[in-house]
């Protein structure tokens, strides 16, 4: 019996998550031109032959999540739509920066345990 899985057998990579340490806390223009916060507990959703790519990347990952989410408003980090969209563009904005730097586009998706704005 193989130790792969039957993803892996199939060609398929298996899913791996990369846990972004520390925590983000950001700050992005309120609507009514104050300063607001975002604490955001951030992973990302790739695949197990790409973790390392990410890791050695680690810098450039959160540099383009941190301006990523400081160029946000109010409206776009407020309700569960808005998050949902915010997690799709962060996952857009993380693969470009590293695209442009390794050729490679690794993010599959970002995902946030925790997302508090202030």
């Amino acid at each position: 019996m193989s130790s792969l899985s039957y993803a892996e057998e199939e060609g398929v990579p298996t899913p791996a998550y990369v846990e972004l340490k520390p925590n983000f806390v950001v700050n992005h223009i309120g609507d009514d031109a104050r300063l607001k916060y975002i604490k955001t507990s951030i992973s990302i959703r790739t695949d197990t032959t790409k973790t390392e790519l990410i890791e050695a990347n680690m810098p450039l990952v959160r540099d383009a999540i941190v301006m990523f989410l400081s160029s946000r408003t109010t409206e776009q980090v407020t309700g569960a739509i808005a998050r949902e969209k915010t997690r799709e563009e962060a996952a857009l904005a993380v693969n470009n920066a590293l695209e442009e730097e390794t050729g490679i586009t690794p993010v599959k998706d970002i995902l946030f345990a925790s997302f508090v704005t202030q």
